[in-house]
């Protein structure tokens, strides 16, 4: 090829004409990723270069599935991006800006311009296409993928005439596929390198495989940046998708079984090449791989003995259940097992020996001799807006409320560039202010007396007696799940504009707690994880749907939750050889409780997930497709309710962009309002007022 600068470049040569298509389908926990390149070819002294490529992805299940949620949905997420796009640096052109749908319904389609506004010789985009599948995981979605040289070409593609029509028709354009397990086998380890195993871990209906990919892949971006002597290896355990209803025993003992096959088998992880093990778990996760951790002490003792234990991460979960942080139906509703055995576990209510619930057991013996061995134990927390699971049990608890509030109101967390530091002036006196005024409910006071050992706590200020502490609750998160906010465009090109959400980054022990008084069963749980054990607690501050945000679920979607994962990432696997942290002895009292030990073993627990999966999977489909009733406008019970919901907001949200308004952050059935303690301080735009109104003409 001759080099561009010497060459007649002829715009707009390009017939205009259908590129390429295919058509794909994804299932729950599934993502198609699209590589795209084209290479401007110079024929004597021509390059054959379009003004701009344009592409459509077109959900191809018929709109009436849009009344179908719960046995679907059939909801795809679709994002495009430059294969150069990195979100640590401002992008000042248009034309380079990502671009991304959250929910592409039945029949909907998406069209992005793919831009050659500047001479190159060669471009590149990603395209990925994510199924929104929650509750069946048999089900799939199919989707049709067009690239052309305008929009009226890929508008016509998916007529009748067009339907054999498959592959590449252009040799300047190469497209290039990519499925889940392409993505999670990715990179291919060095040779002669010791690995350090990462295990992420999934939530209640939810997957590993697309939920957490943002978060395995800047890991893997990370450890590439930074390379080290060891080689970091990030893998999930797929096989719990769509069971998550079957109780943390059933969950964890599934983790534990992978993570051996993974080390017995895996090519890249067998015969002694396996050093490290950090575990990440997000939401329910937290839990499972607590008793993970259990499972393996138990029945493979040599475990931990041969494979050092660095990180153990929680994100958001619920270690001290939800019992005390939802209102009484909603302790109903779990302890009848709506939700299954997960459920009446969060829920406190499924004993074990002794009368014990299963979240009282899960810090004891073995857990907690290993616990104990890992160089890092954090856990990250939403302070506001995330009510599936609450701060009090996301972050075990005991938190020092002062300096959080001083951290909030401080000029250098304002001020802070980096994620991963923690504010120095955490005894500046501030004067209180709104926000402060907010936490006060969520954090108890500190004692006043001078003579106090390191941060305790005043008991009543603590278990909340006599203070009342508004939590968000499920029904509190039902607009950020309707509609939630979308992160602007500008979060998204332009770093500096991204807010610190880090308000509280601190390590508690257990000489911070206060001493014993009577304590409930969560209080119980949270200083049993505490005992000779330090924690270190991450308070965050994120927009609705916080708790899909801390984690990331979706890419741009959740972008609110970028510096979060930055700050995971950093903290965690900057730099693996950290300081040992003291040698405690392993003989304390709760080493020697075999609570723990007697539901663990692995044969019982076969016994017991080979009755589960015979008896259950029935169950867990039969609602699905009932025919029962089927005359009834409620035909589908809560599927039908929320079905009608999403096509009205799908409908709806159309409208909105088409007047240029900024989408409603508050849901329009029922009109949920969102308590006064977590509504923002800021007044309404106008064009959110304006959005309102047009909302309830439009219904």
């Amino acid at each position: 090829m001759k080099d561009l600068a010497d060459s007649s470049i002829l715009l707009n040569n390009m017939s205009d004409s259908l590129l390429f298509r295919q058509l794909k389908s994804v299932k729950a926990g599934q993502i198609e990723r699209f590589k795209i390149e084209y290479n401007p070819h110079a024929d004597g002294d021509e390059i054959i270069i379009p003004p701009n490529l344009y592409i459509k992805i077109k959900n191809l299940e018929p709109i009436s599935k849009r009344a179908i949620y719960l046995a679907g949905p059939y909801i795809l997420y679709v994002d495009c991006k430059s294969c150069d796009y990195d979100s640590n640096q401002k992008y000042f052109v248009t034309a380079d800006h990502p671009s991304f749908e959250p929910q592409l319904l039945p029949g909907q389609s998406f069209y992005v311009q793919l831009s050659c506004h500047t001479l190159k010789k060669h471009y590149c985009w990603e395209v990925d296409v994510i199924s929104q599948i929650i509750f069946n995981n048999t089900i799939e979605i199919d989707f049709e993928i067009t690239i052309g040289t305008s929009r009226e070409i890929l508008h016509d593609s998916s007529n009748a005439e067009n339907s054999d029509k498959i592959g590449t028709f252009h040799h300047l354009l190469k497209v290039y596929y990519q499925d889940t397990l392409d993505l999670w086998n990715l990179p291919i380890p060095k040779q002669n390198k010791p690995r350090h195993l990462v295990i992420l871990t999934h939530g209640l209906h939810s997957n590993v495989s697309v939920d957490m990919l943002y978060l395995k892949e800047q890991i893997d971006k990370f450890a590439k940046e930074n390379e080290s002597e060891e080689e970091i290896v990030v893998k999930g355990y797929f096989g719990n998708i769509g069971k998550t209803e079957r109780g943390i025993k059933y969950l964890g003992s599934r983790v534990a079984e992978y993570i051996i096959e993974l080390i017995n088998d895996n090519e890249n992880l067998n015969n002694g090449q396996t050093t490290k093990i950090s575990f990440i778990g997000h939401s329910l996760g937290g839990c499972v791989q607590t008793f993970a951790i259990a499972y393996l002490k138990i029945n493979f003792p040599w475990f931990f003995d041969q494979i050092k234990p660095i990180n153990f991460v929680t994100v958001s979960s619920p270690l001290l259940g939800v019992v005390n942080e939802n209102p009484m139906y909603v302790k109903l509703v779990l302890s009848a097992g709506l939700v299954g055995k997960t459920g009446q576990e969060m829920g406190l209510k499924i004993l074990e020996n002794n009368s014990k619930p299963l979240l009282l057991l899960l810090p004891t013996g073995a857990t907690h001799q290993v616990l104990k061995k890992f160089q890092k134990r954090t856990v990250y927390a939403n302070a506001i807006n995330d009510g599936i699971v609450p701060l009090r049990t996301s972050s075990l608890l005991y938190l020092d409320y002062r300096g959080l509030a001083k951290i909030i109101n401080s000029d250098e967390l304002a001020n802070s560039e980096k994620t991963d530091k923690v504010p120095k002036n955490v005894e500046k006196v501030n004067k209180f202010h709104s926000v402060q005024t907010l936490l006060s409910y969520f954090m108890p006071f500190q004692k006043s007396t001078e003579d106090n050992h390191k941060d305790g706590y005043l008991r009543d200020q603590l278990t909340g007696t006599d203070i009342e502490i508004p939590n968000s609750t499920f029904l509190d998160s039902a607009a950020s799940i309707i509609l939630p906010p979308v992160p602007s465009i500008k979060l998204i090109v332009d770093p500096s504009s991204r807010e610190n959400p880090i308000i509280h980054d601190k390590v508690y022990y257990e000489d911070d707690l206060p001493p014993v008084d009577k304590p409930n069963i969560e209080e119980t749980i949270a200083r049993e994880y505490h005992k000779s054990m330090s924690w270190r607690k991450v308070i965050v501050k994120l927009k609705p749907d916080a708790h899909n945000n801390i984690i990331v679920r979706r890419r741009f979607a959740n972008a609110y939750g970028w510096p979060v994962i930055q700050h995971l990432v950093e903290n965690h696997f900057k730099d693996s050889e950290v300081k040992e942290l003291p040698n405690i002895s392993s003989l304390d009292s709760l080493d020697e409780e075999l609570d723990l030990s007697k539901i663990v073993s692995r044969d019982l627990i076969a016994k017991q997930n080979n009755e589960i999966d015979q008896t259950t999977t029935e169950e867990e489909i039969s609602w699905i497709n009932s025919k029962d009733n089927s005359d009834s406008v409620f035909a589908l019970g809560v599927t039908g309710l929320i079905g009608e919901i999403t096509g009205m907001m799908g409908d709806f949200r159309d409208q909105i962009y088409k007047y240029s308004l900024n989408p409603p952050t508050l849901p329009i059935i029922g009109q949920i309002p969102i308590p006064q303690s977590l509504a923002p301080n800021e007044k309404p735009e106008e064009n959110n007022e304006t959005a309102m109104k047009l909302m309830n003409d439009f219904i």
